[in-house]
C-alpha cells in the first residue's frame, strides 16, 4: 500500500509483508484462465458480430426485394418506351405508334416515381457510381427525368436520330441496373449474385437488339451501322447465356431449358439470324451499276413484335427467377447463421466454463511433478551438462551413458518431456565428443601429410643446393634456380597444411633478419615473382622468432595479388616505418573486389573461423585463412582497401615488438633495393 508523506522508511520495511514469489501452480493456473476467459470473451464478441451481421443481411434481403421490385417495374417500362420510341422515329406518321408511345410515357413516369424511394435509400452507398445513379433517379427533376424529357421530345419531333435515342434510353437503364446490382451486392453472396447480374446484362442486350430492329423495320431500311450493332448485341447475349448455362441450378436451370427450347425463342433466333446473315450487297437494278448496301430487312413488324415480345417475357421470367434464388439463398443463410450463433454461444459458454474448472484442478495435481522435473533439469543443465561438454571439447574421454543420469518421470507427457531432455542432452554431449574426435583426427591427418611433404621438400632443396654448387653452366643453373623456386613454393604450401592443422611450421630462425631480406624471401616464394616490384624497405631487423611466419604471411599476400591481377601488370611492395611499427603495402592493378567479397575477406582476416567451418564454404579462401592465423599469432593487423590503380591494396602492420634496431643504433631508414623483384632467381630462400 502507498506510504503516507513523512512516514519513516524503516517502519515501512519492517511492517510490510514480503512479496510472495510466483509459483508454478499460479502461473499454470493463469496460463489456463487467461486464454480461456479471453477465448470466451472473443468467441462471444465474434458470435455477437456474426449475429448482428446475419440480422443486417436479413434486413438487406428484405430491402433488396422491395427495392428490386420497384426498379424492375421501372426497367420494364423504360425498355418498352425505348422500343416504341424507336418505332416512333422510324415511322413518324404512324398514329397508332404515337398513341402507344404517349401511353407508355405515362406508365414510365409512374414507375420512376415509385422507384425514387429505392434510389434514395442508396444515396449513401460507398460506391461512387451507385451514389450518382441514385441521385439521378431519386429526384423528380434529376438527371434521369431530364434525359427522358429530351429523348421524348426528339422521338415526337420525328427528326431525332434513332441511334442517339437508343443510347440515351440505354444510359438511363444502366443507372437502373447499377442500383439493382447494389441491392443485390448488399444482400446476396457472389456465387448467387454473379449469375443474376450477368443475366440482367444479357436481358438488356436482348431488349436493345429488339428495339433496334423494331425501329429499323418501322423505317423500312437497315443500314450498315444498325446491322453491325444488331449483330454485336445478338452475339453478346447468346454468348452470355451459353457461358452461364452450366452454372444455373434448380428452377432457374429448368426455366432456361424451357425458354431456349420453346417455339417463341426459336422463332426469334431464326428471325434475328436471318437479319444478320442476309446478303450484304443488293443486286444493281441495271448491269454495270455500282453495288449498294442491302438495306432490306425481310422481317415484318408484327412478326418481330410477337416473336421477340414473347421470348422477352420468358427472358424476364428467367432473370427474375435467378434474382429470387439469390435473395432466397441469402435469407436462408442469414437465418441459419442467427441460429448457429445463438446455439454456439450457449454451448461455448458451457464448454468453456467446464474446461476451466477441469484445467484448474489438473494444474494442482501437476504442480508437484513439475517442481521435481524443474529441479532435476536445472541441476543437469546448469552444472553437469556444461562440464561434460567442456571435457569433450578439451579432448578428454567422456562416457555419455555412464556420466549422464536418466530422468524418470513416468510415461505420460511429463515423462516424455523428461525423456526428450535426456535424449537432447545425450545428443548434445555425443555430438560434442564426436566433433572433437573428428577435429582431432582431421588435424592429425593434416599434420601427418604436411610433415611428410615438408621433409621431402627439404631434402629436395638440399639436393638442389648441392647440384647448384657443382654446376657452372649458366643455362643449367637457370633451370635449377627455377626448380629451386618451385620447390620453395611447395614448401610453403606444406606449411599451409601445418598451419591449418593448428601447429607451428618447421622453419626457425634464431638471428634477426633485415626487412629487405624478409621481403625478398617472401617475393621469391611466389609464382610470378618477376612481376613483383619491391619499391622501398627500411633498414630494420625482424626478430628471428617471427621471420618464418612473416615471410609466409607476406608471400601469401603477394601471391594473392599476382593471381588476381592481369598477366604483365606489376605488383608493388612498399615497406615503411609508421607509428607503432612497420607497414607493408602490397598493391595490384587487377579488377578489385566486390563489396560482398571485401566484407567477407575482412571478416576472415579479423577472426579466422575454425577450419571445419571453413571447409564448408563454396570457395574457401585458404590463403586469407592462413594469413589470418599467422597475423593473430604475432599481433599483425592486415587490412584490405581499394587501390588507386583499380585493384586492391593489402596492408600488413607489423608491431614494434617484432622489430629490433640496427646494430649501429640508428633509426630505421630506407634500404637500397633493386627494382623489379629479387636480385636473382632462387634467392631469398630460408
Amino acid at each position: 500500500m502507498p506510504l503516507d508523506e513523512g512516514e519513516p522508511m524503516a517502519a515501512t520495511s519492517s511492517s510490510a509483508p514480503a512479496a510472495r514469489p510466483k509459483t508454478i501452480r499460479g502461473q499454470l493456473t493463469r496460463m489456463v484462465l487467461i486464454p480461456g476467459v479471453s477465448f470466451l470473451v472473443l468467441w462471444t464478441l465474434m458470435t455477437a458480430a456474426g449475429a448482428v451481421q446475419a440480422v443486417e443481411t436479413a434486413r438487406a434481403v428484405q430491402q433488396g426485394r422491395a427495392g428490386t421490385a420497384a426498379l424492375d417495374a421501372l426497367g420494364d417500362d423504360l425498355r418498352e418506351e425505348r422500343r416504341l420510341g424507336q418505332i416512333r422515329i422510324g415511322d413518324p406518321g404512324d398514329a397508332r405508334a404515337a398513341e402507344r408511345f404517349a401511353e407508355q410515357r405515362a406508365a414510365t413516369d409512374a414507375s420512376l416515381r415509385g422507384a425514387a424511394g429505392a434510389a434514395a435509400a442508396l444515396s449513401g452507398d460507398p460506391d461512387r457510381e451507385t451514389r450518382r445513379a441514385a441521385a439521378d433517379l431519386a429526384a423528380g427533376d434529376g438527371g434521369a427525368a431530364r434525359t427522358l424529357d429530351r429523348l421524348r421530345t426528339e422521338a415526337d419531333s420525328g427528326a431525332g436520330d434513332r441511334t442517339d435515342v437508343l443510347d440515351g434510353y440505354s444510359e438511363v437503364l444502366t443507372d437502373v441496373q447499377v442500383l439493382r446490382s447494389a441491392l443485390l451486392r448488399a444482400a446476396a453472396d457472389a456465387a448467387e449474385a454473379g449469375p443474376a447480374r450477368d443475366l440482367e446484362d444479357a436481358r438488356e442486350e436482348y431488349s436493345r437488339a429488339e428495339a433496334l430492329l423494331a425501329g429499323a423495320i418501322a423505317a423500312g431500311a437497315m443500314d450498315y451501322q444498325d446491322t453491325s450493332h444488331f449483330t454485336y448485341l445478338t452475339a453478346s447475349y447468346r454468348d452470355t447465356l451459353q457461358r452461364l448455362a452450366p452454372d444455373l441450378r434448380g428452377e432457374v436451370r429448368t426455366g432456361y431449358e424451357e425458354m431456349t427450347s420453346g417455339r417463341d425463342w426459336a422463332r426469334t433466333e431464326r428471325l434475328s439470324r436471318g437479319v444478320v446473315t442476309r446478303p450484304p450487297v443488293a443486286e444493281p437494278e441495271f448491269p454495270g451499276d455500282p453495288a449498294e448496301w442491302n438495306d432490306e430487312i425481310g422481317v415484318g413488324a408484327e412478326e418481330w413484335e410477337q416473336a421477340a415480345g414473347a421470348a422477352g417475357a420468358a427472358f424476364d421470367a428467367l432473370t427474375e427467377a435467378q434474382l429470387e434464388q439469390a435473395y432466397t439463398a441469402a435469407w436462408s443463410s442469414a437465418l441459419r447463421l442467427i441460429g448457429l450463433s445463438a446455439g454456439g454461444a450457449l454451448l461455448t459458454l458451457a464448454a468453456g466454463t467446464a474446461a476451466i474448472v477441469v484445467a484448474v484442478r489438473s494444474a494442482r495435481r501437476l504442480t508437484g511433478r513439475l517442481r521435481r522435473l524443474r529441479a532435476e533439469t536445472l541441476a543437469l543443465s546448469d552444472t553437469r551438462l556444461p562440464e561434460l561438454v567442456e571435457r569433450a571439447q578439451s579432448g578428454r574421454k567422456v562416457d555419455v551413458g555412464a556420466e549422464l543420469p536418466r530422468l524418470d518421470h513416468g510415461e505420460d507427457e511429463i515423462g516424455e518431456v523428461a525423456d526428450a531432455f535426456d535424449t537432447a542432452q545425450r545428443t548434445a554431449v555425443g555430438a560434442a565428443v564426436k566433433q572433437a574426435e573428428i577435429r582431432e583426427g582431421a588435424n592429425r591427418a593434416f599434420l601427418g601429410i604436411a610433415y611428410r611433404n615438408q621433409a621431402i621438400v627439404q631434402r629436395q632443396l638440399r639436393l638442389l643446393d648441392e647440384i647448384e654448387y657443382a654446376e657452372d653452366d649458366p643455362e643449367t643453373l637457370k633451370k635449377l634456380f627455377r626448380l629451386d623456386h618451385l620447390a620453395t613454393r611447395a614448401r610453403r604450401y606444406a606449411d599451409n597444411l601445418i598451419i591449418l592443422g593448428g601447429a607451428q611450421g618447421a622453419r626457425r630462425w634464431r638471428e634477426p633478419m633485415p626487412m629487405v631480406d624478409v621481403l625478398r624471401a617472401a617475393i621469391s616464394e611466389t609464382e610470378d615473382y618477376e612481376r613483383v616490384r619491391l619499391t622501398s624497405a627500411p633498414e630494420a631487423l625482424l626478430r628471428g622468432a617471427a621471420v618464418a611466419d612473416v615471410v609466409h604471411l607476406l608471400a601469401e599476400l603477394v601471391e594473392n595479388a599476382a593471381q588476381f591481377s592481369p598477366a604483365g601488370t606489376p605488383v608493388d611492395v612498399h615497406c615503411g616505418a609508421v607509428s607503432g611499427g612497420l607497414s607493408v603495402d602490397v598493391e595490384d592493378r587487377g579488377l578489385g573486389m566486390t563489396a560482398e567479397g571485401h566484407a567477407e575477406a575482412e571478416r576472415t582476416l579479423a577472426e579466422a573461423p575454425e577450419f571445419d567451418v571453413m571447409a564448408l564454404l563454396d570457395e574457401p579462401r585458404l590463403g586469407l585463412f592462413v594469413v589470418a592465423r599467422l597475423a593473430a599469432r604475432h599481433g599483425i593487423a592486415v587490412r584490405l582497401s581499394p587501390s588507386p590503380y583499380g585493384g586492391t591494396r593489402a596492408t600488413a602492420l607489423i608491431p614494434a615488438d617484432l622489430l629490433e634496431a640496427p646494430a649501429d643504433g640508428r633509426a630505421a631508414r630506407p634500404a637500397a633495393v633493386t627494382a623489379g623483384g629479387p636480385a636473382a632467381e632462387g634467392g631469398g630462400r630460408g
